[in-house]
């Protein structure tokens, strides 16, 4: 069965692309005819066949259900590398295709795929994530049933390693299949290029169309609709030779295509005999032109664009490595509500549905094919098969998806580059992608990684040159050594992955969610700093949906790098991914006063390509109350200001919120002026009342109990005496994960206590794990605790110092005021400037079953905690009760019901946690300094200590 692909490969060595120009195919691939949006006399011309199929797998008899699209392996079917299994379905094949073509598309089959039809072998087909068909009409009698069986191998030398960076076989139908019904005349090809000419103003479209089996009586003719579907622009009759014709035509004032204004004309072909309409095409457009500029700028419609993105992977939470229409939808709508303008296919061309939506709603795609990791460490069995870019073998399968993809999608206004693979060794199998690439679809840029590899032979296979996981200040290269100061001196610069979100170190995730907001500035931190940086044109975060395959029995993938989850839940990066990518940069939030004439003057950036901030809604609110303010017209990537009228506002701040013209919320900010007060502890009083038993001391509702265990009216708040904290990695600089040294007991030698009325002072020292530490704890009676610390021969990398303070279990909610880093944060966030939050959220998320709760209330985590038993998967608090709060003004926790609370009060420069044990036990941490090592990946982790030795100063009161 495989002789038919050996000559393909032989036929594209000698022709490497006749594969026939003109058709645009390669490696021996079938072009991809469109689908009609109408036949005459058919009914339904296109038909899922998504659903209940049969399963057989290798070395077994029965037939047993299975869901298609979906991956078998998250169904509990055991898949393994190349060993053939087997779909069946019957499919009724309907009357109306008596006469007329039937035919199969597969949109994605994952690795090798065999079609048989009644038995009778159809064709076979490599690659997993492009779309193909088998011609049914030799096979099939219409108004009866076919049988339909899908053999499909999952291949370990599969050029796109998906099934070995998924850490599982995704073998299977990954995609949607359809039955298409067409007329014996129709389209074999329908490829629309819709430009802009030299004066940015007129539209310039191109048709390439192929008929096939015309007869002299067919009349191919088109039209164009503008964007509001009511006025037809242009239109005319396209002449074909042999049933091949090429029309170009120009239309003057179009409205042009950006991601900003998404500008959608409709192109309709209309297939006609003898004058009666035989079938129509309809193809959405967009009229936009993407080309490399001067100063190595991607400029779109002749403007520099900035594009702020994500990398994107087809995740579904029950069927893995499978994509549905609505999930697509709701990926593109949720980039767009983060404030995105690009996403990368990461790592294989997506759905057709997809870049619908993205044209649709305004998203610029990097499609990528389906090429990963060549010539790289695969790891185990996957090595024997790395090493494929100078093999001639491979060069089809190179080839041959890549012009699958491009066929398919090259009408895509949201298209603006391909790329033709990922963190590869260069070789000649990519220098032909790319010549091929430049051959059929000049009209865009190129790219792909690792170009230094190519460099360093004087060869040169991308347009633009692409880096990963620079570092987030510019102060040092990237991944791939081709950042130099934010730029490359010969191509465009892209860091289509930057801003690793946390995924693999995994021992700082369980012991500190947190760590998912500190990442937010590294974000920021990376955008601001590259901005205006000429031909530094963006990036893209890795990623964007979590990579957790939930399988039946076992929790695998890479973690979970996303800003949403695979239920696709907001977590607590996707706001700062919102805020950090905000094309409205407000440039300060806070000041000193409120001018006399109540005006503050706020300084704005427009970070918008081809909109003026004059086109953006803004409005004021406060006290419930919202105003519109007109924005000044500042000009893509430029400055103004903004006078914003607070006069007679008796509060000290006001939320400024901004809108796309379509309504949706781009920003807010809140606008404070005036001190930024922490509250005050109150101060010492009262007399401590000594009895006879020296183990309790009391002050009216306050009791003391064996110098460290604190209650207040009978209910025991503080537990024990307090302890200093020096957690830290055990190893700083690690590429992923590190474990965690963390601070157990402290080892006591020498303690002495001071009894006073006014106060007790239980002064103790000793060590902590490897760190001298000394302790002065000062307990008042009105409840007041100052606790002096000092550690020393402190390593320079830490996670945290300071105390901790052993809590009741019974102290189950938490409650803060703080200052975040971001001005303005949504209600029930992880860190958000005031909040609360409870140890128990009472949402359950049951393994693969739908969460109950937000992100922030989840209580359970299967993948940080490898297993699949809900028990053992426990985080022992919610992500809200347990994540850090940097810069406390005041935190308390407190019982839900009845009395007794610890209280912290601090000017800012403090953190606390909650820090719950397996067994119960809880700790109240508050840090003097912390800091994220492991969260590498070019991004912020904190600061080395400056020092061995670290002061300082604690105080709360129980009440």
């Amino acid at each position: 069965m495989n002789q038919p692909l050996g000559i393909g490969r032989i036929l594209l060595l000698l022709l490497p692309f006749t594969a026939n120009a003109q058709q645009f195919m390669a490696g021996g691939r079938q072009q991809l005819a469109p689908i009609p949006a109408a036949v005459s006399g058919v009914k339904q011309v296109a038909t899922s066949l998504a659903g209940t199929w049969e399963i057989q797998l290798n070395g077994q008899k029965d037939w047993k259900p299975v869901q298609v699209p979906g991956e078998p392996a998250m169904q509990g079917f055991a898949v393994a590398h190349d060993q053939p299994f087997r779909y069946k379905k019957s499919i009724p094949i309907p009357a109306e295709a008596n006469g007329r073509q039937v035919a199969i598309r597969f949109n994605g089959v994952y690795s090798y795929a065999r079609v048989f039809i009644n038995g009778k072998f159809v064709r076979e087909h490599f690659g997993g994530f492009t779309a193909w068909e088998c011609d049914l009409t030799a096979f099939v009698k219409a108004g009866s049933t076919a049988d339909l069986e899908v053999e499909v191998t999952d291949r370990t030398d599969d050029i796109s390693f998906a099934a070995g960076y998924a850490h599982h076989p995704i073998g299977g139908i990954l995609r949607d299949v359809q039955l298409i019904v067409r007329p014996n005349v129709h389209a074999g090809q329908l490829h629309a290029s819709a430009q802009l000419a030299d004066d940015l103003t007129t539209g310039r479209l191109s048709l390439d169309f192929v008929l096939k089996n015309a007869v002299p009586a067919t009349v191919v003719s088109w039209s164009l609709t503008a964007p509001d579907g009511k006025r037809k622009v242009a239109g005319g009759i396209l002449k074909t030779t042999n049933g091949a014709g090429k029309h170009q035509a120009d239309i003057p004032g179009v409205l042009p295509w950006t991601a900003e204004t998404p500008q959608l004309y409709r192109l309709d072909v209309t297939v006609s005999e003898k004058g009666k309409k035989v079938t129509q095409y309809t193809q959405p457009i967009g009229f936009r032109t993407v080309v490399i500029g001067p100063g190595n700028q991607l400029l779109v419609n002749g403007k520099p664009v900035k594009l702020r993105g994500a990398c994107r992977h087809d995740m579904h939470p029950l069927l893995g490595r499978s994509t549905h229409r609505g999930q697509d939808s709701l990926d593109v709508v949720l980039a767009r509500e983060a404030n995105l303008n690009f996403i990368r296919t990461s790592h294989y061309p997506p759905s057709a549905d997809f870049l619908e939506f993205c044209d649709r709603y305004g998203i610029y795609v990097q499609e990528e094919t389906a090429i990963c990791f060549v010539g790289q460490d695969r790891g185990g069995e996957y090595n024997k098969f790395t090493s494929t870019q100078n093999d001639t073998a491979f060069t089809s399968r190179y080839l041959g998806q890549l012009s699958e993809m491009i066929d398919r999608d090259r009408n895509h206004a949201s298209v603006i580059m391909w790329s033709i693979g990922n963190e590869s060794s260069y070789g000649s199998n990519f220098q032909q992608e790319y010549d091929f690439v430049k051959q059929i679809d000049p009209s865009r840029p190129v790219s792909w990684s690792w170009p230094m590899t190519a460099l360093k032979e004087n060869k040169r296979c991308f347009d633009i040159a692409v880096g990963h996981y620079p570092v987030y200040d510019g102060k040092g290269s990237d991944m791939g050594g081709v950042d130099r100061n934010m730029s490359h001196p010969d191509f465009p610069l892209l860091s289509d992955e930057w801003a690793h979100v946390a995924c693999y170190n995994v021992g700082h995730l369980r012991n500190d969610p947190s760590v998912k907001d500190f990442w937010g500035r590294s974000m920021d931190t990376t955008w601001l700093a590259r901005f205006d940086v000429p031909g530094n044109i963006g990036g893209a975060i890795w990623g964007m949906i979590d990579e957790t395959f939930h399988l039946p029995g076992k929790v695998t993938g890479y973690g979970p790098w996303g800003f949403v989850d695979v239920w696709r839940r907001k977590k607590a990066e996707f706001w700062n991914t919102k805020k950090a990518y905000s094309p409205v940069r407000v440039g300060k939030t806070h000041f000193d006063a409120l001018p006399a004439n109540g005006i503050l003057e706020v300084p704005l950036k427009n970070r918008f390509d081809h909109l003026s901030l004059s086109q953006i809604v803004c409005k004021i609110e406060s006290g419930g109350k919202a105003v519109d303010v007109k924005l000044p017209p500042v000009a893509p990537h430029q400055n103004g200001v903004i006078a914003l009228p607070v006069k007679g506002i008796s509060v000290n701040g006001v939320m400024i919120r901004f809108y796309d013209p379509a309504g949706a919320l781009i920003d807010e900010e809140r606008i404070s002026w005036g001190p930024r007060g922490s509250g005050q502890l109150p101060v010492a009083a009262g007399s401590w009342q000594f009895s006879t038993d020296k183990n309790v001391q009391r002050s009216g509702d306050v009791e003391l109990r064996n110098y460290g265990r604190l209650a207040v009216k009978g209910s025991v708040v503080v537990t024990g005496k307090p302890q200093v904290v020096v957690n830290r990695p055990e190893n700083w600089n690690a590429f992923k994960n590190t474990p965690g040294i963390f601070s157990g007991n402290m080892t006591v030698a020498e303690e002495q206590i001071v009894e006073e009325t006014d106060r007790i002072v239980v002064r103790t020292r000793g060590v902590m794990g490897a760190y001298p530490v000394a302790l002065e704890t000062s307990y008042f009676p009105n409840g007041l605790v100052e606790v002096r610390y000092t550690a020393d021969s402190l390593p320079r990398h830490t996670w945290e110092i300071g105390v901790k303070i052993p809590l009741a279990p019974e102290l189950s909610r938490i409650a803060w005021r703080r200052q975040g880093y971001w001005s303005s944060y949504p209600a029930g966030y992880l860190s958000a400037d005031s909040g609360a939050a409870l140890k128990n959220s009472g949402k359950a998320y049951h393994y693969r079953q739908q969460p109950e709760g937000s992100i922030a209330e989840d209580m359970t985590d299967y993948y940080l905690n490898a297993t699949t038993d809900e028990r053992k998967a426990g985080m022992h608090g919610s992500e809200g009760f347990r994540g850090k709060k940097e810069h406390i003004f005041e935190y308390e926790a407190s019982r839900q019901n009845g009395p007794g609370r610890i209280r912290v009060l601090s000017d800012g420069s403090q953190a606390a946690r909650m820090d719950v044990e397996a067994d119960g036990k809880q700790w109240l941490v508050i840090s003097d300094k912390w800091d994220y090592w492991s969260l590498a990946w070019g991004n912020f982790q904190g600061l080395p200590n400056p020092s061995k030795q670290m002061k300082g100063i604690i105080r709360f009161i129980i009440e």
